[in-house]
Parts: C-alpha cells; sequence; structure tokens
C-alpha cells in the first residue's frame, strides 16, 4: 500500500514538472474565440531571441499538455533552438475540445478561434521577437483541419504547415456538411477548392505555404479520401497539377510509407503527401532515444517506427537532414556512385534494387551499375554508441 502511494505521489509530481515546462499566456489579445494559450521556450534561447516558432494544435479530447508530450516538439526544440506554442481549446467552447473547424464564425478570416490563434502568433512576434520569416503549424485531427484554416486566412504569415488526417478548407461548414466531409462524401475540383481559399484573401498575390498532409489508409475517423482532396486544393493555390513530381515507395526504409513530392514551379517541394498505409487515425511515432525517435503513446498515436514530427521538422526546413549524395536520373545501365558523410568508427548499411550490380561498397561510399529500372537508394549510419541515422531516401529516377 505505501509503495502504491508513493507510485502515485511520483506520477503526480512529474505531471506537475512537465506542466511548469509549458508557460500559459493570459493576455495575447482580445482573443474573440476564447482559447487558452501555453508557450514552450527552450531554457538555450534568451528571452527575445529572434528565432523560428512552432504552432502546434492538439486534436479532440486532448490539451497542450498531451499533445507536447505526444509529438515531443519540445524535444526538437531544445535541440534546435526554436519556440513552440499550443494553443488550447476550453471545454465552454466544445464538449469534446475539438477545434471548431466547421463553423463559420470560428474559420473565417479575423473571427473566432481562427483570430485568437493568429493574435497568439501576433504576440509571438511582438513579445518573443519570433522570425516572422519561419512561421510554421501543425496539427492533429480537428487540430489539423483548423492548421489548414489558419493556412487559408493567413498565408502571408505561415511558410509552411504539416496536417495529420486533415482536410481540405471549408470542405464542410456546419455539423452536418462536417461530418459528410469526414467519411469523405465530398469531392471538388481543385479550382473550386482553391476559390474558397482566395475568396478569404480577394487580391492577394503572395506566395501559399506549403502544404505536407500525413494520412493513415485505415483512418475511419477522418476517410483518407480528405487528404486527396486537400492535395487538389494545396495543388491549385500553387499553380501546379495535383500529380506527383516524385513517389518514393517506401520512404526511410518505412515498409508502409509513401511520399509524393509535387514539387512549384520553383523546383522545390509545394506539397508532400506522407501515405501510411494500414495506419488508422493517429499521428505516427517511434518512441526511443536519439536524434530520430521520440514520441509518446496516447489513444491517438501509433508506433509506426517513424518519428513523424522529426521528419514534419526537416520538411520544414528546422534540421538539416542527412543526406545522400549522387545521382537522382541516371541511364540504362549507367555506373552511378552514391557517397555520404565520413564519420569515423560509423558503419554504413546501404540498400538499393536487386537488378542493380555492385561495383564496390566501401562504407560511406557505394558504386553500382544501375540497370534499367527506378527505383530507391536507402542508408542506415550506426556509430560507435550503436546509435542509428537513416538518410532521406533518394529516389533514382531511369532517362528513356
Amino acid at each position: 500500500m505505501q509503495q502504491t502511494r508513493l507510485t502515485i505521489l511520483f506520477l503526480l509530481l512529474a505531471g506537475n514538472l512537465f506542466c511548469q515546462k509549458l508557460q500559459p499566456v493570459k493576455k495575447f489579445g482580445n482573443n474573440p474565440g476564447r482559447l487558452r494559450m501555453y508557450m514552450y521556450n527552450p531554457a538555450s534561447l534568451a528571452a527575445n531571441a529572434k528565432a523560428p516558432l512552432v504552432v502546434v494544435l492538439h486534436g479532440c479530447f486532448q490539451n497542450a499538455k498531451v499533445v507536447s508530450k505526444q509529438t515531443d516538439w519540445n524535444k526538437l526544440a531544445d535541440k534546435y533552438g526554436f519556440r513552440v506554442i499550443y494553443p488550447q481549446q476550453r471545454v465552454i467552447n466544445n464538449p469534446c475540445q475539438c477545434f471548431n473547424f466547421y463553423r463559420a464564425k470560428d474559420i473565417d478570416k479575423n473571427s473566432g478561434e481562427d483570430y485568437s490563434i493568429e493574435q497568439m502568433v501576433e504576440y509571438m512576434i511582438s513579445t518573443y521577437h519570433a522570425d516572422s520569416t519561419n512561421i510554421y503549424i501543425t496539427g492533429l485531427s480537428a487540430g489539423a483541419a483548423m492548421s489548414v484554416v489558419e493556412m487559408a486566412d493567413y498565408p502571408y504569415l505561415f511558410k509552411a504547415g504539416a496536417v495529420f488526417a486533415g482536410g481540405p478548407y471549408k470542405s464542410g461548414t456546419g455539423v452536418f456538411a462536417a461530418w459528410a466531409s469526414m467519411e469523405g462524401f465530398i469531392s471538388r475540383s481543385p479550382q473550386h477548392w482553391a476559390d474558397l481559399v482566395h475568396a478569404q484573401n480577394p487580391g492577394y498575390k503572395g506566395p501559399y505555404p506549403a502544404m505536407i498532409i500525413f494520412h493513415g489508409t485505415a483512418d475511419v475517423v477522418v476517410n483518407p479520401r480528405n487528404a486527396k482532396q486537400l492535395v487538389k486544393q494545396w495543388t491549385s493555390l500553387h499553380n501546379i497539377l495535383p500529380t506527383p513530381s516524385v513517389t518514393i515507395k517506401h520512404f526511410a526504409q518505412v515498409k508502409c510509407l509513401d511520399k509524393m513530392i509535387y514539387n512549384g514551379a520553383d523546383g522545390m517541394p509545394a506539397v508532400i503527401y506522407y501515405k501510411m498505409r494500414h495506419m488508422g487515425h493517429a499521428l505516427p511515432i517511434y518512441p526511443g532515444h536519439g536524434e530520430q525517435r521520440g514520441g509518446h503513446m496516447t489513444p491517438f498515436s501509433a508506433n509506426r517506427k517513424i518519428f513523424s514530427t522529426y521528419w514534419t521538422a526537416l520538411d520544414f526546413g528546422l534540421i538539416t537532414a542527412p543526406q545522400i549524395s549522387g545521382k537522382t536520373t541516371v541511364a540504362k545501365n549507367e555506373q552511378v556512385t552514391y557517397t555520404a558523410p565520413a564519420h569515423a568508427g560509423s558503419s554504413y548499411g546501404w540498400k538499393f534494387p536487386k537488378a542493380c550490380k555492385v561495383v564496390s561498397n566501401s562504407d560511406n561510399k557505394l558504386t553500382l551499375i544501375w540497370g534499367s529500372k527506378p527505383g530507391n537508394v536507402d542508408l542506415t549510419e550506426t556509430d560507435m554508441q550503436q546509435g542509428k541515422r537513416v538518410y532521406t531516401t533518394l529516389a533514382v529516377s531511369v532517362a528513356p
């Protein structure tokens, strides 16, 4: 009995210590949506240091504390030097603690919850000198939908966003329309979807944020057809076709994960769609120690051996990715060499298509006779402490 009491006391103290990491901010604007605001400011950052900002929106039945632990954004903020804010819904607004992504008064520009979140960002810029050119937003489920709202209403404020199990802006206004959308019954043309966004900023000629989409194919809460509609909306906003420029199967050596990249006119990714096969309504995580592992199990997490927060931060540009150097377009039967940085004591495990013939494989350097079909080159580096680093998958195409 005494041991049980001590265990309970320890858990309570641990919870309180965790809560202390998130600083509540009570006055950040007139707050028409009546939301709460929490901030994470890494100890390594001076109070007024100019730094990137990430806005993280929780899902239904969650709060700031839960989503900060689930995603491990604070872990990356400590290491890479950026701030994180966590808007939090109140039960008085929504009994399920969902952001009201389907109510017109909360998703039209400069109104309701939408405007409250914008005010939080402006507060961070004016008070903490957040870098206004490096502001990002991400969310899960209802938080994903509200992230899309913020990017649609304030495209000049965000550089990029990542949505986990979300859908297009204004896919359904009102409870029944929102339900129909979540079930995947709403399909519109790319232009129709884009027009809904354009209407929030008539005459706006500037760029729209890059859009990163994660969705599980077995999601029964938000049908994965919503991901395809979101691709249509955001590729139209970027004036590109909803056809991938590059498709990478088994991205980062995860068998059930495909990554589709839609490049903009500048050749840079404008939309990225991560399709996680066999995953339901959840955030993919990979608990453990190390740079590329993190996240914690919650009712809306799934251990899929990929720390999605890390790869999101990489797509945002907050992290410098370990890259394989070499050609991405080769001729048939061409001899080609791929390399990675040489680190003393590390071992290198290369993966490549079976049809390729190995000329030489010397730690961080691989030379192949490619063959006639496209494929991927992958690399895992293991250091002297047995820590593993997965390099970004290199998709290789074969010239006709």
